[in-house]
């Protein structure tokens, strides 16, 4: 299957048309085709737009977390209740605020917050380190590797381990995964084992086992060659029996086999009762056997079908949320459409007509070879005595074939019977269109398997409404609606498993060691017990990304926003960038915020000013209406003393007596 993605398909159901019956290449060339790569390469863009776009959210799924939150709730519901007693409270100066700083209006407030807002310290601390698992990881890479690998194989698996106090995984080829059929579960939940082989040669095997390998293994492992690799591993060279190991560019390279799988682990406890009838459990010894047994995770690797190394029980062990006694294996995998052990790639569905597309193409290609145009057979009798060597060049330009009418087998006709030149019809037969409808119709039965139409690939050969192409993208998006789901939730459960690794194995670190949660996640991790025992429940979110149809939407309605004025270029740039919904909002939200604030202070300043013009204009009217007092009191002034003056006047001029 990986053959077709890469074009290099072998053409073995179809090597009759290619050669004849001595086993002859014709001279036909065969083309592989590429409709296979097209419409994966399709749908792993999908699943990188919806990967780009993962928000993960942690919740802590123990009994104690939950207890905690459903009595915050009930704390913060009381105030709604009894509303009259909890004023009287304040009134009294005593204040209940179970949720801090956050005011609530109504009930249904307080609903949205702790479904959607409140983080528990363990969370947030959790959300920390699932982030930083992610980014070490380099997500994006090995999670659109992981769904090209679905694609191709039909399943894939990703290895999990601590390494250095931090957390890597890995993508594991189809090919080189050994899994547990046993029972149909697409995420393969309930396997009892599961393994990898790796290919590595002599010196990498070294390298990385140097620490679990004797001297002598190694002394021997340094003596193989390309002539000794099968006598000195004592491997069989059987065309049916397990290769092991092969001379890649006369290089030996061995195959690792690591496999994990769940076994039982004593305990080392036994129970007993004193005379009192009290019941004791108490730890056994002399190695004797205990009466409790636990499930746990044992790894190992067996190197060339020779060496095992690496034979132990794991640590860093990662029990089930809903079954702490059992136990989750550290390699993941996915099988998407597992039914009674069996599953199928999308390429697996399409090969076959990928094979019938190249038939066709390859019987289009012999059509047109074959195809001269109108031939013209010149009878050289009829030339009389000159030779038609002087004439042959010219009658080739014109694409004239000479004969002596004695190919077919026929009697030569001699005299006037017989004529100079025959016209033979060689055109491209008429038939090839058959052929190509036939090789439209396969392609059409691919897109169909994928669920995917020419209108979503934008190769339409028409006119489609805007509505229509829309219409018939998302009705084409519940076929596989299964797959990219199914991959969504796989690599929650993957994540899920990697975060509470990561969290074990935090536990035992020391503070300088955990760059991850920082000073008081430090202090949090190694006073509390509680983030030893609680499950952490990782969940993926993919933001509503947008499409190239909704971007289009998008622009025009911003355009016309930008031309009344409510938005400015900048806005319009911002929703021309944006990958989300979400992303927008967030954008278009704080530019309208900080817009708001601006024209906050805007008003406040045109208030100030407008306070500032109104004072003035109050200081003039004052002053204006001093004015007018000063002169209304200097015309009383004047008038009285105006009346005054005569009176004044008249007593200095009567006789005193």
């Amino acid at each position: 299957m990986f053959t077709y993605y890469l074009g290099r398909q072998y053409n073995k159901d179809y090597y009759y048309t290619t050669q004849d019956q001595n086993d002859c290449d014709l001279p036909t060339v065969w083309i592989n085709g590429q409709k296979v790569t097209s419409l994966v390469d399709y749908m792993v863009g999908n699943a990188i737009k919806m990967i780009q776009n993962i928000e993960p959210s942690v919740v802590n799924n123990s009994k104690a977390a939950v207890n905690k939150k459903t009595e915050l709730l009930e704390k913060m519901l009381l105030k709604f209740e009894v509303p009259d007693f909890f004023q009287a409270m304040e009134q009294a100066g005593v204040e209940f605020n179970p949720a801090g700083p956050q005011n609530f209006e109504v009930s249904e407030d307080v609903y949205r917050w702790m479904e959607y807002d409140y983080k528990e310290q363990a969370e947030v601390l959790a959300l920390r380190m699932c982030e930083d698992i992610l980014n070490r990881n380099t997500f994006q890479e090995k999670y659109k590797q992981a769904f090209l690998y679905t694609l191709l194989g039909g399943y894939v698996g990703i290895e999990n381990r601590v390494e250095n106090g931090k957390q890597y995984f890995e993508t594991i080829l189809p090919h080189n995964l050994i899994v547990d059929r046993a029972k149909d579960d697409d995420f393969n939940s309930d396997a009892r084992f599961v393994g990898k082989v790796d290919w590595l040669n002599v010196s990498d095997v070294i390298e990385r086992y140097q620490d679990s390998l004797t001297f002598e293994e190694i002394e021997e492992l340094k003596k193989i060659n390309a002539n000794n690799l099968y006598q000195l591993l004592e491997l069989t060279t059987h065309p049916y029996a397990t290769n092991w190991a092969f001379n890649i560019n006369n290089l030996p390279t061995l195959a690792c086999v690591t496999g994990y799988w769940v076994g039982m682990k004593d305990m080392g406890y036994e129970k007993s009762k004193d005379k009192f009838g009290n019941t004791h459990y108490s730890k056994i010894r002399n190695n004797r056997k205990g009466q409790y047994w636990t499930k746990t995770v044992y790894r190992g690797t067996l190197i060339g079908n020779r060496y095992i190394v690496d034979a132990e029980e794991m640590t860093n062990i990662v029990r089930k949320t809903d079954n702490p006694g059992d136990v989750e294996l550290p390699l993941k995998v996915f099988i998407p459409n597992m039914v009674m052990g069996e599953n199928r790639s999308v390429v697996a569905r399409l090969h076959q007509h990928q094979d019938r597309i190249d038939f066709i193409t390859n019987e289009i290609t012999k059509m047109m070879t074959r195809a001269k145009g109108k031939v013209y057979l010149i009878n050289k009798q009829k030339l009389g005595t000159s030779t038609a060597r002087d004439v042959i060049s010219d009658f080739e330009r014109m694409g004239i074939h000479i004969t002596d009418g004695s190919a077919t087998g026929e009697d030569f006709v001699p005299g006037q019977d017989a004529r100079l030149v025959e016209v033979v019809d060689m055109t491209l037969d008429p038939n090839v269109q058959q052929l190509v409808s036939l090789r439209r119709e396969e392609e059409r039965l691919m897109e169909e398997i994928v669920n995917i139409p020419k209108v979503a690939l934008g190769q339409q050969s028409g006119y489609v409404g805007a509505k229509t192409q829309a219409g018939t993208i998302a009705q084409s998006n519940l076929g596989t609606t299964y797959l990219y789901q199914g991959f969504i939730q796989f690599v929650e459960k993957q994540l899920s498993f990697a975060l509470n690794q990561f969290k074990i194995s935090l536990i035992d670190e020391s503070e300088e060691e955990i760059p991850v949660v920082g000073t008081s996640g430090k202090q949090y991790l190694k006073l509390t017990k509680d983030f030893q025992f609680q499950e952490l429940g990782v969940y993926l979110k993919v933001k509503d990304y947008i499409d190239e149809q909704a971007r289009e939407r998008l622009l025009g309605l911003a355009q016309a926003a930008m031309q009344n004025q409510m938005i400015d270029m900048l806005d319009y740039i911002k929703i021309e960038k944006a990958n989300s919904y979400t992303d927008l909002i967030n954008e278009l939200e704080y530019s309208l915020n900080r817009k708001q604030r601006d024209q906050e202070k805007q008003q406040a300043m045109m208030q100030m000013m407008q306070q500032a013009q109104q004072e003035q204009q109050l200081a003039a009217q004052q002053q204006q209406t001093g004015m007018k007092e000063q002169g209304a009191n200097y015309r009383k002034e004047l008038d009285v003393a105006s009346k005054v003056a005569p009176d004044a006047m008249a007593q200095e001029a009567m006789p005193t007596e």
